[in-house]
């Protein structure tokens, strides 16, 4: 790639991670590329439609939440491993808007976040295998609860979301611990 082209397609990026990170997941790839200088062709050569500029953008996120994921498998008790990763999670796409329609969606139109999404499931998966009696879940339906608990969380006011996010773990770590 040429120096000029890559400039021109971290610069489209850059706007396009701004816009979407800052809410903006209607913005138009004619809208983007005005905002970065470049041509609609550019533009389209980076992105070939609104949707895959989302993804491309929300894949960061979703390689994050890989990563915490991760680092959560790590931890001596399982459940609290868990529940770590959903706060971790929760918080990540509280600050991300469109992180939880990419998360839900079953068709991607990017590869590369098709596999992202299924090495969260992965991972996810592992770390509910840790739990005993293990929880009646797959990975890919604990990415559609924590869809659940964003929308839920996101209904509070931001002030009471930190408190929030606190009652719907306890919550779901109650239900986690092994009958008596």
């Amino acid at each position: 790639m040429r120096s000029d082209a890559a400039r021109n397609r971290q610069r489209i990026f850059d706007e396009a991670r701004g816009a979407v990170i800052g809410g903006e997941t209607a913005l138009t790839l004619n809208e983007l590329a005005r905002r970065a200088g470049v041509g609609v062709g550019t533009v389209y050569r980076v992105f070939p439609t609104q949707r895959a500029m989302r993804e491309s953008v929300l894949e960061e996120a979703v390689r994050e939440l890989i990563d915490a994921a991760a680092v959560a498998g790590g931890y001596p008790d399982p459940a609290k491993a868990l529940v770590d990763f959903l706060r971790t999670a929760l918080l990540t796409a509280l600050a991300r808007p469109g992180l939880t329609d990419v998360l839900i969606t079953g068709s991607d139109e990017t590869e590369s976040l098709h596999r992202a999404k299924g090495e969260l499931v992965e991972v996810t998966s592992d770390l509910l295998a840790r739990i005993r009696p293990v929880p009646a879940l797959t990975g890919e339906n604990l990415l559609k609860l924590l869809c659940g608990l964003i929308h839920a969380v996101s209904e509070h006011p931001a002030e009471r979301q930190g408190t929030a996010i606190d009652n719907y773990l306890d919550i779901l770590r109650a239900g986690l611990a092994p009958a008596p």
